[in-house]
This record gives C-alpha cells, structure tokens and sequence, in this order.
C-alpha cells in the first residue's frame, strides 16, 4: 500500500503538473464554472500549479527583495502591461469580460511562468518545451482527422479543433521550431552516437507530421514568419557560414515549395492580383479601422475584450466592410495599444527590449535557439495576425521567458545551437 502511495505520489508531483498543464494548453476550450467563476481547463491547471508552488514546502520561495532585484526590468514592464490593461478596462467598461480576459491571458500565464522558473532549473527547463512539441503532435493528428472526414472551413481549409486555422497554424508553427532544433542536434549526436539515430529519425516523423496540417490551413503569414524566424536563427547561430546550413536551405526549398504549390489557389492569387475581395484587402480594411480607433483612444486604448463593438461602431467612417465578425485587430502591437493604452504596449515593448538585450548576450544552446526563434516567429506572425491574446497563445509567449531561470543546476555539457 505505501508503494502504490509513493508511486501515485511520484506520478502527482508539481514537475510532471507542470509538464501536463503544457501537454493540456488546448484545454482552454473546456469551459467549467468554478463557484460559479467562469474559467477553463487550462486556467484551473495554471493556478493549481502556482499554488502549490506556493504552498509546498519542498521548493524555497524566493524572498521578495531578491525577486525585484533579478528581474526587476520584467517586474516594472510586466506591471505597465497590467496597469494599462487595469486602467483600460476600468475606462471603458465591459469589466467581465475584460477582468476575464486579464486573468487568463495574463495574470495566470505569468504567475505560472513565475512557478516553472522555480521548480525546474536550466538543465529541465527544454523538456517542458518537449512537452509542447507533443502537444503539438496529438493537435496535428486529432487536425488529420478532422481533414479526413472533411470538416474544413467554407474555403476549404483546415482549422482542426481550434476557432479558425489561423489558430491552428499559431499553435504549430512554434513547435515546428522545437522540433527543427531538436532534430538538428540529434542528427549531429547521431552520427557518433548510434543510439540516437532512432530519436533523430522520431523527431523528423513528428515534424512531417506537423508540417502537414500546417500546410493545410494555408496559413501563408503563419509560413512566411516560420521560414524567415528559422532562418535569422540560422544566421545568428552559424553566422558566414549560414549557406552550409542544411536548415538555411531546407527552410528556403519549403517555403519555394509552399508557394509554388500555391501560386494558383484562389486566395494568393486574389492576394497577388490586388483583388478588393482577398484576404489582403480585408486586412487592410480592418488596420485601417483599427488605426483609426486606437487615433481616438490613444492613452488609455478601449479595454480588452472591446474590440469587436468598436470595430462595428467605426463603420460609419468607411466603406461597406469585407469581415464584420473581427474580434481582434489583426496585428499584435495594435491590439496591445487598443486593449491596453499607450502604457500597456509601452511595457510590452520594454519587456521585449529587455529580453532580446538579454538572450542576446547568452551563450549558444538548444534552448537559446529554441526560445530566440519562437519570439521572432510570435513579433513577426503578429505583423499580420494577433499572436498572443488568447489562453494557449499567451502561455507560448511566456515559456520563452523560461530561459531566464536563474536556479542552479548540476553542471552539464553544453549543447550548441
């Protein structure tokens, strides 16, 4: 009987929570009431893991002041970020749906990036991103079947479990980089190391079947802002050696390949043809509006969650619009200045200048080319698209934050990337 206790124990411990609240990030789509709070799944994961963080004896909790002092630069971004967002909702109303959207796509996000930066040290902290790259896979296979029965959008592509195939191509597209490194080194350590060939090789499945519904959903900026974050990877990793780099020219011959297959689909050449009808126009139409809107909230933007009313409110300013169902704007440093003021995208671009200076200076690893590569893809993606507000989204932004974990570790070999 103590045996099966300490193994269940073993099984329950706060690691493997940690591991099953990033395996479970598209929990978020289960909604619960919980004492009659809306939340979700992925939510009640989060906190849970904070608070027994928190609350377990066995993990040391960093003293306030010290806190401050190692991250003080996040602490006073991150508290920009929340104060425009507060003052936002405040100014503007909506204040369910706005605290509801504070809550989960902010605070809980950080507090368990808080948790996970004192629970594992360095030498664990690239297994949790092994955790999302599998999160990725059971997508990507449950997005297959979807195909397979034929349960696609009006225009024939594929979303699978998620909203809109935009979300699904979000949420590949930063494993696709997880797994690009990952079998890079493996194929490396293979060639020395016989053992490994059957990791490489798993890893290089996986990615193909990743790359699949990827391509299905025709996500052309999920592609583009994929081959070109892989690719400044690849320059500042090998430098003047980049063009002996398998990865520089695969990621070149895909994205050639991706196009080409696509030249002639009905959305890229209404897109190339400048048709008032394509995708392109339809975006433009809504920056347009959204400019317009963030003009007349400048300081204290129009609160989270607002959007969608205030989109619908500025057509009067425009012509007949091409979408009217938008509920964010199309661009992740507009939605920033619209959901949380001047003093929200202020602190969000201070937190990435910070963390850029940062990674900058650290030295070459697989987890430093991991987490350089999924922010480059996250700011260039959310050129076109809103990269980050939502429950699974934000999570991925913050995992990047994981490679400031300042806990000591036993000292390892360290892998180059």
């Amino acid at each position: 009987m103590r045996k099966i206790y300490s193994q269940t124990q073993k099984m329950l411990n706060l690691e493997n929570l940690v591991y099953l609240t990033v395996v479970g990030l598209p929990l978020y789509l289960v909604k619960v009431n919980f004492f009659g709070l809306p939340t979700n799944v992925l939510e009640i994961l989060e906190a849970t893991v904070f608070f027994t963080w928190l609350l377990d004896k066995n993990y040391p909790k960093p003293k306030a002041h010290m806190l401050f002092f190692a991250y003080k630069k996040y602490i006073i971004s991150i508290s920009l970020i929340i104060f425009g967002l507060l003052a936002s909702t405040w100014f503007n109303g909506n204040y369910r749906i706005g605290l509801g959207i504070i809550k989960g796509w902010f605070i809980l996000p950080i507090l368990f990036t808080v948790a996970v930066l004192n629970i594992f040290d360095r030498t664990q902290i690239p297994n949790i991103f092994k955790a999302f790259f599998v999160s990725a896979l059971a997508v990507s296979l449950a997005a297959l079947g979807w195909f397979f029965f034929g349960r696609l959008t009006y225009d024939g592509r594929l979303a699978g479990p998620f909203n809109s195939p935009n979300y699904l191509a979000m949420y590949l597209a930063p494993a696709v980089i997880i797994g690009v490194v990952l079998a890079q080194i493996q194929s490396l350590e293979s060639k020395t190391k016989k053992v490994l060939l059957k990791t490489s090789t798993l890893y290089h499945t996986s990615l193909a079947l990743l790359l699949i519904p990827l391509y299905l959903t025709h996500s052309f900026a999920a592609w583009a802002a994929l081959v070109i974050s892989l690719l400044i990877r690849e320059a500042i990793t090998k430098g003047k050696s980049i063009l002996k780099s398998k990865v520089f020219w695969s990621s070149a011959i895909l994205m050639l390949l991706f196009f080409s297959v696509e030249w002639n689909s009905g959305k890229l050449r209404e897109a190339y043809n400048l048709s008032e009808r394509s995708s392109l126009a339809s975006r433009v139409m809504i920056w347009k509006a959204a400019e317009r809107i963030a003009g007349d909230n400048l300081i204290w933007g129009i609160g989270p969650g607002n959007f969608q009313l205030k989109y619908l409110e500025y057509q009067k300013f425009f012509p007949l619009y091409l979408e009217w169902a938008v509920p964010h704007p199309h661009n992740l440093y507009l939605a920033f200045l619209l959901q949380a003021g001047l003093f929200g995208l202020a602190g969000f671009v201070l937190l990435l200048f910070f963390w850029l200076g940062d990674v900058w200076r650290m030295e070459k690893s697989a987890l430093r080319a991991i987490a350089m590569a999924i922010m480059f893809y996250i700011l260039l993606h959310g050129l076109v698209d809103t990269t980050y507000f939502k429950n699974d989204l934000a999570v991925i932004f913050w995992l990047s934050f994981l490679i400031l974990s300042q806990k000591k570790a036993a000292p390892t070999t360290p892998v180059s990337g």
